[in-house]
């Protein structure tokens, strides 16, 4: 007697969402956009500083019990988030070469200093 296997629609769907994420982490995409992920806690960004290549986003993910507000006042790059709820990301992109000082309008103690090459 033969016995054969079919896998159940879920199996298929679990083995094609495990091939994408493998995928999206061992192949790199041409073209694709460099992230660096900074955490807020404890009303300071880590890490705090940052050296990156031109064209990288900085995901700023509010890891904190109190609401921040991240702002970049530079002559190459203007960007304010307005209140950043707990819980929620900002994304900065940063273009051009340069030190960019990224802080908190709220916590004035929290520096995040970026280097871009």
């Amino acid at each position: 007697m033969a016995f054969r296997v079919t896998p159940r629609k879920s199996d298929l769907t679990g083995g094609v969402l495990a091939l994408a994420v493998f995928l999206s982490v061992v192949v790199p995409v041409a073209g694709a956009v460099n992230i660096v992920i900074v955490s807020q806690r404890n009303r300071h960004f880590h890490p705090d500083t940052l050296i990156i290549a031109r064209g990288t986003v900085v995901h700023v993910i509010n890891d904190d019990r109190v609401t921040h507000h991240v702002y970049v006042d530079s002559a190459t790059m203007k960007f304010d988030s307005g209140e950043q709820p707990v819980g929620t990301t900002v994304d900065l992109e940063f273009d051009h070469p340069g030190t960019y000082q990224v802080l908190c309008a709220i916590h004035p103690t929290m520096h995040l200093v970026v280097t871009v090459k």
